[in-house]
């Protein structure tokens, strides 16, 4: 199928803010066409996103779902290059990230100073996106009709609640709604982006032309061709809108091969200066991370042994989560994490710290905004990396991150080549005041760590080389877990072995409970002096990472600049580029500030923005700026008639709803990926799957398979068929059993059988469907 060459709208990328305004703007008006361009995979039904358990696979270097960008060399971090992972894949990070449900402060909004981009003024659009899968004593903060689900995921690894009560016992109290945002203090049982009804991962599904001061088209690249032969490039015109949703690092990279930025860096680069924004590539953020490891007691239940490919665990996991939604497969191993601000005693310390800089950034950032913590750490039920590198046995995870560095970076082209790496520069830790929270986070997790049960010593390779005589000193396992995991068989458990056993104190002769662990000091903190902070340090240094987090380069600021985008901005409040008529950019790179949370919300939230600004600046007003999208409900519904679309069977729009359930982007949205044009209908087997539906919703004892090629249907008592089910954009992938009574179990196949984004509700009673 060919893509016609002029179209509406272009949205240059289909991350997770891009999927958002494609999403809504082809439900606003079926006569407009919209062109989604997408370099990476596609997501439609692919395991490795859909279940949520298996992420970490995403983060491998050869991954093909991600793209590295390598950063400068830095003092910063003892000579070492940042590299930080972009989404590589249709729905962008939301694809493969964490699934962390983590919200924004309310002030960090109202810091962006920007017309129209209050909290109170964003409420309605946080709330429109997002499904709030558990009772909840905030309504008026969360959304409960939205297309993407928030749950705890179906599976909850008991380490949370081990973490929850070591917590509280620091000071750190359970709160109920962490991310009600104005809490800045508090640990909680942590949600995720998952739909609970199926125990899926619930995401979001090249160059700008300028003509006469507007943006007009897109000029696309193919990935860089192995053969050597020169790619074919295609050119698409927008009639009304361009939109650049590529990501932090790549949007300002296509405004500047546009001519769009600096001019001198431009020229150096062999560009074209058209528009005058010095900004666009400055203004870098992230959030900084670390990870510690520790030891876990051999009774604890983590995901070591699934992640490490234990044969008969893999085997475990995946059947149940095939049959049922349920078990370590759907859910991300993160089941509790807490947001902190410093003690006025903690501060104090830090002012005597070999880096006390922090305390002036305190001063003129969090101190008057109680809503902002200053740190997050999380426990991940099992050893978060490459299992190579690690001995057998189980362990868990805390991952701490700073959430507002004052640390900032840049990028930018080095010539119009578009396959040539930019000059990135991540700035990660080049602001002093950045130290000495990344040392309390580490102390903290730690010392929560120390205080759980869970705790049986610590992977000293994955902790600061501490002085070897210093009290703080990481210590592994001691001599009952030893044995414990050892056996009773093992010869060697527990051999004195010189320095690998050495006594907890200097001077002090070992016991043999006491071979090399602290663990019998869990609830007495340990003491830092001047050379174990600089230890720290010297980790962090050496250690720090990116939390995935990235946003700034295209600052929502005003052309001259600001006191958050000093260097100039690049938007203004309705998200138009500077200088540009046509043009707008629409991902993480326009947030001016940082924000307190996983990202993915506040993608999500400046998709929905973009989405009402665009559809304002084409004319529309009122109702039809509401741009509904089509939802999966979850199960319990009252009245099992009350699906999104309402219709007779051979109404015409039953199939047209049911399409827009099976494809977020539909109508006249057009997906250009990997050079392969596929446009998405709403006929065919969309007629079919409003046929079933219906029949399903008015409980005609209907049951449907598909095999790979055709489609059937079939009364649900006739036991011989079970095949897998099988339709473009939709799969049944559980095969049902030949001598079961199959009618009672549709329910529970049909919310995993069709894509998560299809609107299917549930009766609450599944037997009813057991007869015509």
């Amino acid at each position: 199928m060919t893509i016609p060459e002029e179209v509406d709208i272009i949205i240059c990328g289909g991350g997770s803010s891009g999927c958002v305004p494609a999403g809504r703007l082809a439900n606003l008006d079926h006569n407009l066409s919209v062109l989604l361009i997408e370099a990476g995979e596609d997501n439609l039904n692919n395991p490795w996103v859909y279940r949520p358990g298996i992420y970490p696979v995403n983060m491998k270097l050869d991954s093909k779902t991600a793209s590295f960008y390598q950063s400068r060399p830095s003092e910063h971090l003892d000579g070492r290059q940042a590299i930080v992972p972009c989404a590589n894949i249709l729905g962008g990070g939301s694809s493969i990230n964490f699934m962390m449900y983590t919200r924004a402060s309310a002030s960090d909004y109202d810091d962006f100073q920007a017309k129209g981009w209050t909290t109170k003024e964003l409420l309605p659009l946080m709330k429109k996106h997002e499904t709030y899968q558990r009772a909840c004593n905030n309504p008026d903060v969360h959304g409960f009709e939205g297309p993407i689900k928030v749950s705890f995921g179906n599976h909850t690894y008991p380490i949370a609640q081990d973490f929850l009560r070591a917590a509280e016992s620091q000071g750190i109290p359970a709160t109920d709604d962490l991310q009600d945002l104005v809490t800045a203090h508090g640990a909680e049982h942590w949600l995720k982006w998952i739909n609970r009804d199926t125990g899926r991962r619930s995401d979001a599904a090249h160059a700008v032309i300028i003509e006469n001061g507007r943006a007009v088209g897109v000029v696309t690249i193919p990935t860089k061709p192995v053969d050597g032969k020169e790619p074919v490039r295609r050119i698409f015109r927008a009639r009304k809108q361009i939109i650049v949703s590529a990501g932090t690092l790549s949007s300002p990279l296509i405004l500047q091969r546009s001519g769009v930025g600096d001019p001198e860096k431009l020229r150096r680069a062999g560009v074209k200066p058209l528009v005058n924004l010095p900004g666009v590539g400055r203004n870098f953020q992230d959030h900084y991370l670390t990870f510690s490891v520790y030891r876990a007691k051999p009774e604890v239940d983590t995901f070591d042994d699934f992640i490490r490919g234990d044969p008969k665990v893999q085997k475990k996991v995946f059947e149940e989560w095939n049959i049922k939604g349920t078990g370590p497969l759907a859910t991300n191993g993160i089941d509790a994490g807490v947001k902190i601000r410093p003690t006025p005693e903690e501060l104090k310390a830090m002012e005597k710290w070999p880096t006390p800089e922090f305390g002036s950034g305190w001063k003129s950032y969090f101190e008057n905004k109680p809503d902002k913590p200053v740190m997050h750490y999380s426990v991940i039920s099992g050893w978060f990396g490459d299992h190579m590198l690690m001995p057998p046995g189980k362990f868990f995870t805390m991952f701490h991150f700073l959430e507002y560095p004052f640390s900032r970076g840049s990028t930018h082209i080095k010539s119009a080549d578009p396959y040539e790496t930019p000059d990135f520069d991540a700035g990660f830790m080049n602001d002093k005041r950045d130290m000495a929270p990344m040392v309390w986070g580490y102390i903290k997790s730690r010392e929560t760590a120390r205080r759980m049960n869970a705790y049986a010593g610590e992977v000293t390779a994955m902790h600061p080389q501490f002085a070897f005589n210093s009290p703080a000193r990481a210590r592994d396992l001691d001599l009952p877990t030893t044995k414990a995991y050892a056996g009773p068989n093992h010869i060697s458990a527990g051999i004195q072995h010189g320095s690998w056993s050495y006594p907890l104190e200097p001077g002090k002769q070992p016991a043999a409970n006491l071979l090399s662990s602290n663990r019998h000091e869990a609830h007495h903190s340990l003491e830092y002096g001047k050379e174990d902070i600089e230890h720290i340090e010297k980790w962090v240094q050496r250690h720090v990472e990116t939390t995935w987090h990235s946003l700034g380069t295209c600052s929502m600021a005003p052309r001259e600049g600001s006191s958050i985008a000093p260097h100039g901005g690049v938007l203004d409040e309705r998200l138009n580029v500077h200088g540009v008529k046509g043009l707008k950019v629409c991902d993480l790179s326009i947030c001016p500030d940082n924000v307190g949370c996983n990202t993915f919300s506040t993608a999500l939230l400046i998709g929905e923005k973009c989405a009402v600004l665009t559809a304002e600046d084409l004319g529309y007003s009122g109702a039809a700026l509401d741009m509904k999208v089509p939802t999966y409900h979850a199960p319990g519904d009252e009245n099992p008639q009350s699906i999104s679309f309402n219709a007779e069977r051979n109404r015409p729009n039953v199939a047209i709803s049911l399409a827009q359930k099976v494809f977020p982007i539909i109508g006249n949205l057009q997906l250009w990926e990997k050079g392969i044009a596929e446009r998405m209908t709403k006929a065919g087997n969309a007629d079919f799957l409003g046929r079933l539906l219906f029949d399903v919703v008015t409980k005609r004892n209907v049951l449907t398979w598909v095999n790979r090629n055709t489609v059937e249907r079939a009364d649900a008592n006739d036991a011989e068929h079970h095949q897998v089910a099988h339709w473009p954009g939709c799969m049944l992938a559980d095969v049902l059993p030949s001598q079961e009574p199959l009618a009672p179990l549709l329910w529970d196949i049909l919310p995993r059988a069709v894509d998560p984004r299809c609107a299917i509700k549930r009766h609450r009673d599944p037997a009813a469907f057991s007869s015509a």
